[in-house]
């Protein structure tokens, strides 16, 4: 049964415009409004009665609401916890589209809240409400109880150089001195392990070259964490978050498969864990390496005051594979149910019938001709590279097409087309026309960008679409991305845990 939350995600709006769209409770454009319609009508979403109750601000009586659901109280009442705004939580609350509907404001805005003041501080009050698109009191609403909590503090006065009139506005930034952060990006080369700060500021890093036993792997990981730990006395370690090269189960804590690895159902979060009573109660979570990529580089967009159609885009992730994470309305899309955990994973599409082998046990994949690894085949493949010679890496084959080698152009433009290819068929597939590119790949953007354009612009994607293209991050993404799925899973239990204790 679809949700809220999933006509929110294919419309590329928040749940509430969507609540409004439902209840025609607020104005909304027309062009929003049509393309959430589109989405009702693709999902068969049928909204709840009660639902609509909340969403329109009327006061229902107990009996009209499922038991386990937020609702609007006109007083407080000494068996419920409050929340910021009002919102009174009965003893057994339960996830349902009636918890999505009337938690947004307090939630899911809570959340943006703190991704924007984290990518932006310091950052006052009315940018927020700004950038947010909500009032000035309702910010204030959910930061009060963060700024109790030790969450959040108010810093000095913004920038000079700006003049208003009356006081100079407070900025808020997120409190971090105490804490830290581990990411751990498991690389089919080499592996990573990093501790950052809130800011996603690197305090140290090891770096190894990945063997081939993934238990071998894990516990040089293990080791890499202690003295992380061991070198950070004075601050506290939140969570764990691991960058893997393939799918993860839904609940985000086995590697399923590593193709490039051979590894397959590796218990990663729970073998980290294993003998090691420190880590009790600190979390490890488990994402594959396109999708923590796609946080990272939706972070790095939240910087700039970027329009929200922005916030939608797909994440193409080039290295020694292919790998897609999806973005909408700015929240990383994984899936549902079971099967969550395969989202993605267009690296393995076949986009040449019986074509070379793939390390998946296919033929054709789309990464064999497309990635990194892949070019270093089309180069060592081409009549004029001599028979014998070890095949060039990618970062090598970018330099000679700098120096201004024939081949290496030509296998770069090659690589582009391929690029362009699949892309098409992600952009047809997902319906979002705004791809990033991240990873190796990148280093040689100059030489690739063109080939790849013109082979998405002779399809069907290309002449129908508004697509655009743009190089991501060459480097950063892996460990980094490591880093934000730790403090992604940190900003969510934090919201929670405000909202239960408010």
């Amino acid at each position: 049964m679809s949700t809220l939350r999933d006509v929110a995600r294919l419309a590329g709006v928040s749940k509430m415009t969507v609540s409004r769209v439902v209840n025609k409770s607020r104005s909304v454009k027309a062009d929003t409004r049509a393309r959430v319609e589109s989405a009702i009508a693709q999902l068969d979403f049928v909204p709840s009665d009660a639902g609509r109750v909340l969403a329109q601000r009327r006061s229902p009586t107990r009996s009209s609401l499922p038991h386990g659901v937020l609702t609007e109280e006109v007083g407080n009442s000494n068996d419920r916890p409050t929340v910021a705004g009002g919102l009174a939580l009965s003893p057994i609350a339960g996830r349902s589209d009636l918890f999505e509907v009337s938690s947004h404001l307090s939630g899911d805005t809570a959340r943006t809240m703190l991704r924007i003041v984290r990518a932006a501080q310091p950052i006052s009050r009315v940018d927020l409400a700004r950038r947010l698109e909500v009032n000035r009191s309702r910010v204030s609403e959910i930061v009060t109880p963060l700024i109790a909590s030790g969450v959040l503090r108010e810093a000095a006065p913004e920038a000079a150089g700006v003049h208003r009139r009356g006081r100079p506005a407070i900025g808020l930034t997120l409190c971090g001195d105490r804490s830290f952060f581990i990411g751990v990006n498991i690389g089919v080369r080499r592996t990573q392990v990093g501790a950052a700060t809130t800011d996603g500021v690197m305090l140290a890093e090891e770096l190894f070259d990945t063997p081939s036993d993934s238990n071998d792997a894990l516990r040089q990981i293990r080791s890499a964490l202690g003295r992380l730990r061991a070198s950070l006395p004075e601050r506290s370690l939140v969570s764990i978050g691991v960058s893997v090269p393939g799918p993860t189960d839904a609940t985000r804590g086995k590697l399923l498969f590593a193709p490039h690895l051979g590894w397959r159902d590796v218990p990663v979060a729970d073998a980290l864990l294993e003998n090691e009573p420190g880590l009790n109660g600190v979390p490890v979570i488990v994402e594959n390496d396109a999708t923590a990529a796609a946080i990272y580089e939706a972070r790095l967009r939240l910087r700039a005051r970027t329009p929200k159609t922005q916030n939608n885009f797909i994440l193409v992730r080039a290295g020694t594979g292919i790998g897609v994470g999806l973005v909408l309305g700015g929240e990383v899309y994984r899936g549902s149910g079971t099967d969550r955990g395969l989202l993605g994973e267009f690296g393995h599409m076949t986009i040449l019938a019986g074509g070379d082998p793939c390390a998946c046990g296919n033929r054709g994949c789309w990464e064999v001709y497309a990635s990194a690894a892949g070019a270093a085949s089309i180069y060592s493949g081409a009549e004029a590279f001599a028979s014998g010679e070890t095949p060039p890496r990618f970062i090598e084959i970018v330099a000679r097409a700098r120096e201004g080698e024939l081949l290496a152009q030509t296998t770069l433009s090659r690589v582009g087309q391929n690029l362009g290819i699949g892309i098409s068929n992600v952009i047809t597939g997902l319906g979002v026309s705004r791809v990033v590119i991240s990873g190796r790949i990148v280093h040689g953007w100059m030489f690739i960008r063109k080939s790849l354009e013109d082979a998405v612009a002779q399809t069907m994607a290309g002449r129908l679409s508004n697509w655009s293209i743009e190089a991501g991050q060459p480097t950063g993404a892996g460990l980094g991305g490591a880093v934000e799925v730790a403090i992604e899973h940190y900003l969510t239990e934090l919201v929670r845990s405000t909202r239960a204790a408010a």
